[in-house]
């Protein structure tokens, strides 16, 4: 007996809609970055990266163009193996484009790479041509077991020494991370200490940032920022000036506004003298 295969085609309807999907799969982006303004770096809190970036150039964390596509797959990188974490152009030389991904521990296995050692950090080096111009990729494994690659390339040659000097001076891992920002332009005499409560139920279980902002009439200049743990304590405390106007705002690392408030520092000095008298009365 003979039996007619009724499936044959809507299988290969289904083989062909994955082949499809995932030719067309984009590389994600790391949701454990961030950069802020006046910290001079990106900061990645998965394995506790910082990497210095040019205040001039923009740190694209959110668009990768096909030139970036094309660099990482000629690294037989794949969409569902590696975060990008930003794009951008080498502070030492514009002419030179920077990729940077991460990806889980040993998902990766680069052979013929040079092994090198700048610092404290140990890492993979390959130089290669590309057409006119060329590509490096280094390869870090970094203390949290991920690892981290940066891909520079150049529609000309690259000067070697520019990319040791940015990997000696510029990128650095950390065991604990405590990246902060503190300008208070007042005398230690005239500051107040903030006790600020983020209500309970507001704390997230995931890194969040804490900034506060001076308001100048309409406009707001950041002078204190501090990375929070997951689940961290809800109440914290800062010096700031008695006499102006301040606003804290509580963040996730893509600055999406969770829980915020507004004081004078005269209300903040009112508000300690009332919590002094309550305990001078217990």
């Amino acid at each position: 007996m003979i039996y007619k295969n009724t499936y044959s085609p809507l299988l290969l309807l289904f083989l062909f809609v994955i082949l499809i999907f995932s030719s067309c799969r984009t590389y994600p982006f790391s949701e454990y970055g961030y950069t802020i303004e006046k910290d001079p770096n990106y900061h990645n809190v998965k394995s506790h990266l910082s990497i210095r970036t040019d205040s001039q150039a923009v740190v694209d964390m959110q668009t990768l163009h096909a030139s970036d596509k094309k660099a990482l797959k000629s690294y037989k990188l794949k969409p569902k193996n590696v975060d990008v974490l930003y794009s951008a152009t080498l502070p030492q030389d514009s002419s030179v484009n920077m990729l940077v991904w991460q990806a889980d521990e040993n998902k990766h296995d680069f052979k013929n790479y040079l092994p090198q050692t700048s610092k404290a950090n140990r890492y993979l080096y390959q130089k290669k041509q590309a057409g006119d111009g060329q590509m490096i990729h280094v390869v870090y494994e970094s203390l949290t077991g991920s690892q981290v690659g940066l891909i520079f390339s150049s529609d000309t040659s690259i000067d070697e020494a520019k990319i040791n000097a940015f990997l000696t001076k510029d990128v650095r891992f950390s065991r604990e991370m405590f990246p902060d920002l503190t300008s208070v332009d007042c005398p230690p005499e005239d500051q107040v200490g903030w006790g600020i409560d983020i209500p309970s139920e507001l704390v997230r279980d995931k890194h969040t940032l804490l900034k506060i902002y001076q308001v100048n009439g309409g406009e707001e200049d950041l002078i204190l920022y501090t990375l929070r743990e997951p689940k961290e304590f809800y109440y914290t405390a800062f010096s700031v000036c008695k006499d102006r106007t301040y606003r804290a705002v509580y963040t996730d690392l893509q600055h999406k506004e969770i829980w915020s408030i507004k004081k004078h520092g005269y209300e903040i000095v009112a508000e300690d003298a009332e919590i002094m008298k309550a305990y001078e009365n217990r």
